[in-house]
């Protein structure tokens, strides 16, 4: 995990949420290899699937749906 994002989400009292998926975390997918910003942060609300955006990493992707009221 990347440093800078794991001292961000002990500052925020934050927890990736970890799972068996290729990219390791809920709510995040690669959906753009070979892209600056390949990593779709996403989470359910009122049984929609609701896109948070793209990131650059996997831990940054995590961090945004921790964030979200969906992903706590």
């Amino acid at each position: 995990m990347s440093e800078q994002v794991r001292q961000q989400a002990q500052a925020e009292k934050l927890v990736l949420l970890l799972a068996e998926n290729k990219t390791g975390y809920f709510g995040v997918s690669l959906n753009k290899p070979g892209q600056p910003k390949p990593y779709q942060a996403r989470v359910t609300c009122a049984g929609k699937q609701v896109g948070l955006g793209f990131f650059a990493t996997a831990e940054e992707a995590a961090l945004c749906v921790a964030r979200s009221p969906e992903g706590q």
